[in-house]
């Protein structure tokens, strides 16, 4: 079977995500390293897996993904730093869950990035440091991306625990406000680990609002860091992170072509980190897919991946959220490139095709043949890439 991670060499990295429990499975060990040259741990390195109290962490996890990353010369992604879910309370909160202070926050970030960032300095290739810190907007942006950042809500969930802390003593006539605490746990990720890359990380990041919010607060920050005294020639944001939880129904190719254009501008890296694409409803599964969904996922997912070779040279990497249909947390949608069975679906072969440069004529019998990734065969034509000529085969070599 063809490889994804060198299918796509001189493009991007590829990726997928894995667990402790993952390790003992050798033939799902075996596939990720035939397929993938980045890692991301699902869940063992949020933060509620990392620490429970003050001064009590909780490694044990962690350090078996950074070990087994390391072990086989796979970069390693670590998931997340801060997120308004799964994060331990007393990071940012009393026990009735008001807001602690703003300088008591600020010392709690400070001692559990240094801690848990320091303890993988060198291990870790890149931080998706904070996670989700935008809300959806609607409407006209408003010209400042600290009106989109997650406060209260009504229903209590999603709320921007961060954000209520460091409000919570901020000096408004000097200029403090709940928003600050997006550039301190950015620096001291940096003060933690030099080398890593650090990225913010969001979903429904092509839309609009959210795409402008976020392409302002990376510009603004790495603008600041640029006066701060130990600033470093480098940006202080270097990646935006989009997740690519896409469906059938909402997402559209026009708002992540936007996306991609606006934060290459930025200046900072971009990184497809949590891909998957659902057909169907939680009410409605498609679980497995019938012949025209499966048509459609594979259309939709070499259209995205053409595109992302038009912006190859901002994009980093491009992981996957999910190793087959069975373990996707949306397997309702059967959202991945495997079957439960583990078995290569229409749209892994649709972007091998794309990766090769072949264009699959609708009723292609090399759809799920091997001898398509010899190249083209004579029921494909082989597409105006650039790169370069491909060898022929003939159907049912």
């Amino acid at each position: 079977m063809s490889s994804l991670k060198e299918l796509f060499n001189g493009h991007f990295m590829m990726g997928n995500i894995i667990s402790p429990h993952d390790f003992k499975d050798e033939e799902l060990l075996a596939m990720f390293k035939h397929h993938y040259n980045t890692v991301t741990a699902e869940n063992a390195m949020k933060p509620v897996h990392i620490t429970s109290a003050p001064g009590v962490y909780h490694f044990e996890m962690a350090d078996k993904i950074v070990a087994w990353a390391n072990d086989n010369d796979i970069k390693l992604i670590g998931h997340t730093l801060a997120w308004h879910g799964q994060s331990a309370p007393w990071l940012n909160r009393k026990e009735d869950g008001s807001p602690i202070t703003r300088s008591e926050a600020r010392a709690n970030m400070e001692t559990f990035v240094s801690t848990y960032v320091g303890r993988y300095a060198g291990k870790v290739y890149s931080w998706d440091v904070i996670n989700e810190t935008f809300r959806d907007g609607d409407g006209k942006f408003s010209g400042n991306w600290r009106d989109y950042l997650r406060r209260e809500t009504e229903n209590k969930r999603a709320v921007g625990h961060w954000f209520l802390a460091y409000e919570n003593g901020a000096d408004k006539d000097a200029g403090e406000s709940g928003a600050d605490y997006v550039f301190d746990v950015f620096y001291f990720a940096r003060k933690a680990d030099p080398a890593a890359v650090l990225y913010y990380n969001d979903y429904n990041d092509e839309m609009p609002v959210k795409r402008q919010a976020i392409a302002q607060m990376v510009e603004q920050i790495n603008e600041q860091w640029k006066s701060h005294p130990e600033y470093d020639n480098r940006l202080l944001i270097e990646g935006i992170g989009m997740q690519g939880h896409y469906n059938h129904v909402h997402t559209k190719l026009e708002n992540i072509r936007t996306a991609l254009e606006l934060y290459s501008a930025t200046g900072a890296k971009i990184a497809v980190t949590e891909l998957d694409f659902t057909l169907g409803s939680d009410e409605t599964p498609s679980n497995p897919l019938s012949a025209e969904e499966s048509k459609l996922q594979g259309q939709f997912y070499s259209d995205l991946f053409k595109l992302y070779m038009e912006f190859s040279s901002a994009i980093e990497r491009v992981t996957f959220w999910g190793k087959d249909d069975g373990a996707s947390w949306r397997s309702w949608g059967s959202p991945t490139l495997f079957s439960s069975a583990g078995k290569a679906k229409e749209a892994f072969h649709t972007i091998v095709a794309t990766a090769k440069g072949i264009r699959l004529k609708p009723d292609c019998p090399c759809v799920n043949r091997d001898c398509m990734r010899h190249g083209n065969c004579d029921e494909c034509e082989p597409a105006h890439v650039s790169r370069g000529g491909l060898p022929s085969c003939k159907r049912g070599k």
